[in-house]
Parts: structure tokens; sequence; C-alpha cells
């Protein structure tokens, strides 16, 4: 997405993005507590329930439920090093990709916003939208440092009022 845009910089400091663990452990709702496995990519790990499969590519971990609901964390290289200065011109082309996302689901972008995660910017989408007769709800943030890019993706069903709402990340 962005490998064309920023120059080369050395790998990001694994240790900055553990606490994704906590941004798509909180994903979706249950009605009770799961119990968690942990699941650990080149610079990240994150928990998710115990019952649901894994699976991992050379760029992401996904772990996925029995229905709709899922999380992964997907890394990309990117060509040019991000550099905080450069988060102006970000947010614009992050708000296009949500939009072209949000289209491909033939859904809507129903929230979008700059949050936090490891103590840096990231940008939040949650696009809704309906597949089988269900109304999901795909919450992606995507997080860069350096050469990598993060996306982020939780997808959970949505069951109601209130339970799409706003999140402290990380």
């Amino acid at each position: 997405m962005f490998s064309r845009s920023f120059r080369r910089l050395r790998p990001c400091k694994p240790a900055a993005l553990i606490a994704l663990a906590a941004l798509v452990a909180g994903c979706g709702s249950h009605a009770t507590a799961p119990v968690l496995r942990r699941a650990t990519g080149p610079s990240y790990h994150f928990a998710y329930p115990s019952g649901w499969r894994v699976t991992r590519t050379a760029r992401s971990v996904t772990a996925a439920g029995a229905g709709e609901e899922l999380v992964s964390v997907t890394v990309f290289r990117l060509a040019k090093r991000y550099q905080p200065a450069l988060w102006p011109k970000v947010v614009p082309v992050l708000d296009g990709v949500a939009a072209q996302l949000s289209s491909t689901l033939r859904g809507h972008v129903a929230a979008r916003s700059t949050t936090l995660v490891a103590g840096r910017r990231a940008r939040s989408y949650e696009i809704e939208f309906r597949r089988d007769g269900k109304d999901l709800v795909e919450r992606i943030v995507f997080l860069l440092d350096g050469r990598r890019e993060y996306q982020l993706l939780c997808r959970f069903e949505y069951i109601g009022v209130g339970v799409v709402s706003e999140r402290t990340w990380g």
C-alpha cells in the first residue's frame, strides 16, 4: 500500500509493538471471557480465544473463530522510512484505503479516528457491512513505524446499538 511512498530504514524495535496484544485481544464482544492463547509474529503478539484456528503467512498471523470473527496482524515493508512529520500527508491516503476497502465489502466507514497504539499515532476505522445475512464490523488500524506498516484487523458480528464503540488501543 505504501511500498513506494517512503524510503528505507532499519527494522522497528520489536518491543515497541508488543502492545498490539491489547489491540486485537479486545476486538469483538463476547458474552463470557474466553480462555486466551497467544499468537506471535516477528515483532508483535496478540491474544485470541483458545478454540480459534490460527493461520500464518510470511507477513501475517490470523486467528479465526467458527463464524465471521477474526483477528489478524499483517506487516508490510515500506520502501521509504515513515517519519511522524509525514502524518498529515499519510492520513488522507489511509482514509482513501479505508474507503476502497468499505466499497469492496459493500459497506460504509462508520467511524474513523487517529489514536495511539504502542505510543504511536495510528489511524483506526470501523467499517460496517453485511455478509450472508449478518451485520458485521471490520475494525482496521494502520500503524506505521519506520519501514514497517502494521495492519491490525478485527472482524466481529454487530449485535446491536452500542456494540461498536471508540476504544483505546495499545
